[in-house]
C-alpha cells in the first residue's frame, strides 16, 4: 500500500478509517466534495456551495454576484456490520435542527444492505451508505474524462479505496466455508462447530458452510452464538454450562459426546460455534451439493478451501450455481 504521509497518520489510531476520510475529504475542491457526496447518496439535489451571478438583495439591492454555503453534515462510521446502536442514533439525530434543510447525518457501514435499525429513522436527511458505494462513486469520478482531478486527489482516493480493502470493508461475504473432514458429521450430531481456540474469523459473519470429499454441503447453518473465549473441555465446564442457557446447554452436550467418543482431548480449550440445525433454526438449504471444480496451474485437481474460505449467501443460493466455478461466476 503506497505510504503516504498524510493517511499514515490516522493508521494507528483506533478510528482510523473514519480520521482517513476526513482527512481526504478536506482536501477536496468543494465541487469535487459535492459530487462524491451526491453520487454515493444518489442525491442530486445536494449543494455545499451556491454560485449566482446578480442575485436579489434586500429591499433594492441587485449585487453582481454572491457565493453562499449553509450546510451541517455528521458523520457516523462503524467499521463492522450489524454495530449499529439505536441509542446511539437518536442521540446523533438530535444535533439535526427542525426544518434545518441543509443538514444530514450520514450513516457509513460495511453492511451489504441498509440495516434495519434505520427504519425507525423517518427523516429523509438520515442518509446510509456502505464502504462499496462509497468506492464506486471514487470510480465513477476517477473515471470519467470530463473531470479534471489532480495527481494527488487520485493517489488519496486510491490510497482511501486500498485502506477499505485492506479492512475487509469493501467485501460483503457473510458466510465461512470450513474445510469439514470431521466437522461435517460433529455438526450434524450436534449443532457446533469446533476448532482451535486462537482461530480467527472475520467479524460479521453470519452463515457457516461445510467442505468435505469435494464439495460445499447443501446445509449452509446460521451462527446462533460462538464462544471468543476458550472453553475447557472437560467435566467442569460441562456441569457449569448445563445449568445455563439452551445454548450453553448444547455446548455441554457437546463436549460430553465428543469427549466420551474420544473426539476431543479432555482438558484441551476449544472455541465452539453454536449452529443453526435446521430451517426453523435458521438453517438454508441449497438445491445440492456445489462439487468442487477448482484446479491448480498444473491442470490437477485443488481443494476449494485448505483450511476455511469466505463467500457470500447470496452467491451461494444464486440460480446455477452447481459448482465453485459456478459459485465464483456468481461473485461468491
Amino acid at each position: 500500500m503506497p505510504n503516504s504521509p498524510l493517511l499514515s497518520t490516522y493508521r494507528a489510531g483506533e478510528n482510523r478509517v473514519t480520521s482517513s476520510m476526513m482527512a481526504v475529504f478536506q482536501r477536496l475542491e468543494l465541487s469535487l466534495f459535492e459530487r462524491l457526496l451526491g453520487a454515493v447518496t444518489e442525491d442530486s439535489t445536494l449543494q455545499l456551495v451556491a454560485f449566482v451571478n446578480q442575485p436579489p438583495g434586500i429591499s433594492e439591492s441587485v449585487p453582481d454576484a454572491r457565493i453562499s454555503a449553509n450546510f451541517d453534515f455528521w458523520f457516523e462510521t462503524k467499521t463492522t456490520p450489524n454495530a449499529l446502536s439505536a441509542k446511539q442514533l437518536f442521540e446523533h439525530f438530535k444535533n439535526l435542527t427542525e426544518g434545518g434543510v441543509n443538514e444530514r447525518l450520514f450513516i457509513v457501514t460495511p453492511d451489504p444492505e441498509r440495516p434495519e435499525i434505520l427504519e425507525s429513522f423517518h427523516d429523509k436527511r438520515v442518509i446510509w451508505f456502505n464502504f462499496r458505494a462509497l468506492s464506486y462513486a471514487i470510480d465513477e469520478i476517477l473515471d470519467d474524462k470530463k473531470t479534471f482531478v489532480s495527481e494527488q486527489t487520485r493517489f488519496l482516493f486510491r490510497e482511501l479505496q486500498q485502506l477499505f480493502d485492506a479492512d475487509g470493508l469493501l467485501d460483503s461475504t457473510d458466510t465461512v466455508v470450513v474445510a469439514a473432514r470431521f466437522a461435517w458429521d460433529e455438526f450434524n450430531k450436534y449443532g457446533v462447530y469446533v476448532c482451535q481456540p486462537n482461530r480467527s474469523f472475520r467479524p460479521g459473519i453470519t452463515h457457516m458452510g461445510f467442505y468435505t470429499l469435494g464439495e460445499i454441503k447443501p446445509t449452509i447453518a446460521k451462527i446462533l452464538d460462538q464462544s471468543y473465549e476458550a472453553l475447557t473441555f472437560d467435566a467442569q465446564t460441562v456441569e457449569t454450562l448445563s445449568t445455563g442457557t439452551e445454548m450453553d446447554k448444547r455446548i455441554a452436550t457437546a463436549i460430553r459426546e465428543s469427549l466420551s467418543e474420544g473426539i476431543r482431548t479432555e482438558g484441551q480449550p476449544y472455541r465452539v460455534f453454536v449452529l443453526s440445525r435446521n430451517e426453523d433454526e435458521g438453517s438454508v438449504e441449497l438445491k445440492g451439493p456445489i462439487v468442487n471444480t477448482t484446479k491448480a496451474a498444473s491442470g490437477r485437481a485443488w481443494a476449494w478451501t485448505l483450511a476455511q474460505r469466505y463467500t457470500s449467501l447470496s452467491s451461494l443460493i444464486a440460480p446455477g450455481v452447481a459448482t465453485t466455478g459456478d459459485l465464483e461466476s456468481a461473485g461468491g
